[in-house]
Formats: structure tokens, sequence, C-alpha cells
């Protein structure tokens, strides 16, 4: 039996990214003969599939305020501690910010001897202006012997903005042929004909409802497009708590029989493969799994240049800290200027569509207007680097280190 890991994580409940990842990298771990144990924070459900023995610190855990977490953290802590003991943990695998601190405070306060690898998943720039947060990263990250990041520009932002040096990038991982095995799958029966009809282009987005993934964006640019082109269509898959703000944007921009909000998806290839183009208008991410995603079924993709991993992703050659001008067309697709974080749920008529807005609403009408511009992006790219057998490889060297 080789190493024996525990991954600590917040939780394994379905549809987040980082539950996602843990659960996954959990799995492919006891595949290669780790023995793999789980602990959460939070016991919700449904969880992810995993493979391993799972535990939990409190099954009524609910998140409260600050002081509420922080009472938390010193509570939890060494049981941390206790449970490695008990288990023989060696090695600690941290997924995201809230676990990152409970496994270095389990060392620092409780005397946890075991080896401890954190996991930044999400820009740690938007932590800025939170006084706390950001303090704790900087106090706590150094703490851990490695801290592994998702992307190359999250990884510069630890190490020059926090000042985090114990880093390395490993990049989440993707089932590619997993990817095009499930898009020969049939759509939903209800969907079936909505999607099918040929006679429409159909733009799609995946992410939650959530003010990350800046989905009033897209919906207001639409609006514009559907003007041009009255056949356009936008179908935005997952949930979320911005849903019934989003539904009387449309409303309101009476684009009820082009924006189609058709919530989480078991099977999202199938309506990747039945779309013409991808579009990603998040105002910040980690690396955008869903860009892989579509990239994995050689679809055209047009994403906001915001931090961190488009770049990466869909412009492998390009400087991280290159100023462009937009849009920007790269080898694998186009990056348009990185949207407003200011929530507004206006029509065109309110306030009119900004710099930003107005570019990424002239690129979606070049791709209808002119097939031939939308084809050169048709090509695949390889997406190696972030296939699931590589990164795991990568994995196993670094904790057999």
């Amino acid at each position: 039996m080789k190493n024996k890991v525990l991954i600590l994580v917040e939780s394994l409940k379905v549809g987040g990214g980082s539950e996602r990842f843990a659960s996954t990298l959990g799995s492919r771990l006891h595949d290669k003969g780790y023995d793999i144990s789980y602990l959460t924070l939070m016991d919700e459900n449904p969880k992810y599939q995993f493979k391993g023995n799972y535990y939990t610190l409190n099954e009524g855990y609910i998140y409260g305020n600050i002081i509420k977490r922080t009472f938390d953290l010193f509570r939890y802590s060494p049981r941390i501690t206790k449970l490695c003991e008990k288990l023989g943990i060696e090695t600690i695998i941290s997924v995201s910010e809230v676990a990152n601190f409970h496994a270095v405070l389990s060392r620092r306060l409780y005397g946890n001897k075991v080896r401890i690898i954190a996991s930044q998943h999400i820009n740690p720039e938007i932590f800025l202006k939170n006084k706390i947060k950001s303090s704790l990263i900087k106090f706590f990250y150094p703490g851990a012997d490695e801290v592994v990041c998702v992307s190359e520009e999250i990884e510069n932002i630890l190490n020059n903005t926090y000042n985090v040096q114990n880093t390395l990038t490993i990049y989440n991982m993707m089932d590619l042929k997993e990817n095009i095995k499930q898009a020969e799958e049939d759509l939903p029966a209800e969907y079936g004909e909505l999607l099918g009809d040929r006679d429409h282009f159909n733009f799609i987005n995946l992410g939650r409802l959530a003010h990350q993934k800046g989905q009033w964006h897209l919906i207001r640019c639409f609006r514009r497009v559907v003007d041009e082109h009255p056949h356009a269509r936008l179908f935005i898959l997952g949930e979320g708590v911005l849903r019934d703000r989003l539904e009387e944007l449309i409303r309101e921009l009476k684009l009820e029989d082009n924006i189609f909000l058709l919530g989480e998806q078991q099977n999202i290839f199938p309506f990747l493969k039945n779309s013409h183009c991808f579009v990603l208008s998040s105002l910040w991410e980690g690396l955008p799994l869903v860009l892989i995603e579509a990239l994995s079924l050689n679809l055209p993709v047009i994403s906001t240049d915001c931090k961190t991993g488009p770049r990466e992703i869909i412009c492998p050659d390009l400087d991280l800290n290159e100023e462009l001008d937009y849009p920007y067309k790269c080898e694998y697709g186009i990056l348009c200027q990185e949207f407003s974080d200011d929530l507004s749920f206006k029509t065109i008529e309110e306030e009119p569509l900004d710099k930003s807005e107005s570019i990424l609403s002239d690129i979606m009408i070049k791709f209808i207007d002119n097939p031939s511009f939308g084809e050169k992006y048709l090509k695949g790219r390889d997406l190696s680097k972030f296939d699931e057998e590589t990164i795991i490889e990568e994995w196993e060297a670094l904790i057999d280190q």
C-alpha cells in the first residue's frame, strides 16, 4: 500500500468545483494504490462519487459569521490531528482556503506531524478587499509544506501579492476520452427538439447562477445579438442564487424565446455537442474546466480575459501580464475584455451596453454573420497537459517525493 492520504475539504456536495476536484483526485489516487480517506467540515448531500473512507467533523455544520468560523477553526483543528494519528495518515491534501487554514492550524497549535499539501483553486486577488481572509492566507499558507495552485497565474499572485513562496502549479484534471464518450449520449427528451433545430445558432454557457459567473452581462449582450439575428439562442446550464433575478432580466429584455435557463444537467456534453459556440462570462476563475470541456469537443469558445485561467487554456503562448486590445484572437478561441464587477439588472434602454459588453456582443454577432470565422476554431487543440493521467502522475510525484 502506498502513502496514507487524508483529503480535507469543506464538503463533497455535488455542484462545487473544489468538491468535484477532491472526489476526483481521491478516487484516482485510490485507483493507483493509495490509502485514501476524506474528512469534510460539512456532511452535505448529494455527494460526488468517491473511492475511499469517509469521515466528517460535524453533520450539522452550518456556515456562520466570522466569530463562529473562528471558533470552529479552533474547535475542529485538534480533531484533525487526532484523526491523523488514529488512521496513521502521512499526508493531508487540503482543498481550498478554509480547509487549508484548518490543516495548518492542526500543525501549529496541535502538533500534527503529517505532511500538509494545501491547494488554491480560485484567484486569491478576490480576497484582497477582505482584510481578515487575506491576512489568514498570508499567515497560514507558509505553514504548509507545499501550496498547489491550479493555474500559473494563481501561483504568481500568491508569490508576488501575498509573498507565499512554497508554491507549485498542477492543473486541474480532465478525462478527455470520457467527455467525447458522454457527448454521444442523447439529449434529454424535453430538450432534443429545442437544441436540435439547426435553423438556430446556439450559444451555450455553463456555470452557477452566481455573481462570479457574470451571466447578467451575457444576457444584456444577447439583446443586441437578437436584434441582429432573431434566430440566435443562448442556453445557460446551472443553478444558483441569481436565478430569479436573471429570469426577470430575460423577461424585461423580451428574450424569453431566445434565452433558456436549463438548470443543472447530469450530462452536459450532449448540450455542448449541439451548440455552435461556448461563451464564458466569468468575472474571476481559478482554472475554468468548462473551457477545457468545450474545447475537448472542438467547440469554438469566447471567454472574458478574467483572472485566472482563460489565457492559459485558450492562449497558452500569451504572456500572463501582456496588455491586449480586445477582442483578442487566439489560436484556440477569443478573449474579450473583462466585465465590471457591478451587478446590473437594467435593460439596455435604462443602461446602454458598456465597452466590454459591446465587444462581446460584436464578436457573437460576427460568429453568426460569418460562418468561416468560427470554422477556423473547430480544429482541436492539444489538451494533454490537462489530461487525467498526466495530472495524476504529477500528484503521485509530489506525494511520493
